[in-house]
């Protein structure tokens, strides 16, 4: 295979959002690129415009850290995307999931007051205000998980190894997901990785850290996603761009999004109604029939043996 190597952030910003307007151009007539960007990450994304297409790009940075947050209504189905940059540190996984459940719980995002397009746009309930009430949310970045109780050289050798395996069960993501009920993260999917772990490198070269720290490689660079049975990823790969200590990653995912029209939607509804009815009809025609056999039944069966000659019976207490 071969790589190539950029110069710049910028460099390979630009030739990411070149690539994905390619990619759109042999589908759609036209496109835009949406790119921002924060101290220690960035986030590139290809838009089709639409006839319904709405956007809404909103920053939560508490210094270098937080989420970048896009939503938009892609026709009738609500998408959110979330590039986030958590707490770094080898031993800082609960400030990581707390970071995480901050933003996953956060109402930085506008409601919608209507009714009929809360319910139409939005899950469980929700209004759009957060992250979750979207019907697919794709989750990313530098999400700083690393890998426990397992020294630098050991990873490594594993690596050369190929033994991906071996440090993924003792990745900090994957183990809070076994492990913590309460981990925010479990509400998202993410596909196998089978690629080396993506930090931490010497800037400009294919090494591990060789700094005084020598920290331990890691699978900081995540790409998580939810959307129930609207979404499923076709691609998940890491890129050897050598411009940082990271090396990114992306995905590719197919999408379900639905369209709706009223005035379809008004007829389903009548039939539904009228469906409906006709078997609460049924319903309730048959356990009248059923409550009259019961209350009828010993008097009926009384009257029979009567009218056969036959002698009745009658038991007494006490």
């Amino acid at each position: 295979m071969n790589h190539i190597i950029y110069s710049t952030q910028q460099a390979w910003l630009d030739s990411s959002a070149a690539y994905s307007l390619r990619l759109l151009s042999t589908t759609v007539s036209a496109g835009s690129i949406v790119q921002r960007s924060n101290v220690g990450w960035a986030a590139c994304m290809a838009i089709r415009l639409v006839r319904s297409f709405r956007t809404l790009l909103l920053a939560l940075i508490r210094e270098n850290k937080g989420a970048l947050i896009l939503r938009f209504i892609y026709d009738d189905t609500s998408l959110c995307l979330v590039n986030c940059h958590l707490a770094a540190g080898q031993s800082q996984t609960l400030n990581r999931n707390n970071d995480a459940a901050a933003i996953l719980e956060s109402t930085m995002l506008p409601g919608e007051c209507h009714p009929v397009t809360r319910c139409d746009t939005y899950i469980g309930g929700g209004d759009g205000s957060m992250i979750l009430d979207h019907e697919i949310c794709v989750l990313k970045g530098d999400l700083n998980y690393r890998i426990d109780t397992m020294g630098r050289d050991t990873v490594i050798k594993a690596i050369s190894n190929n033994n991906f395996e071996k440090l993924l069960d003792r990745d900090q993501l994957l183990v809070s997901r076994r492990r913590n009920p309460g981990f925010r993260l479990r509400a998202f999917t993410e596909s196998m990785i089978t690629f080396a772990p993506t930090y931490k490198y010497d800037v400009g070269s294919d090494k591990y850290d060789t700094s005084e720290k020598h920290r331990a490689p890691a699978w900081c660079d995540r790409i998580l996603y939810r959307g129930a049975s609207k979404i499923k990823q076709i691609q998940y790969r890491r890129h050897e761009t050598r411009v940082s200590d990271h090396r990114p990653v992306s995905g590719t995912f197919k999408m379900r999004l639905k369209s709706i029209q009223p005035e379809n939607r008004s007829a389903a509804w009548k039939d539904s109604v009228r469906r409906f009815e006709e078997i609460k009809q049924k319903l309730f025609s048959e356990a009248k029939y059923v409550l009259t056999i019961q209350v009828l039944k010993p008097v009926t069966a009384d009257i029979a043996l009567l009218l056969l000659g036959l002698p009745t019976f009658e038991m007494f207490s006490g």
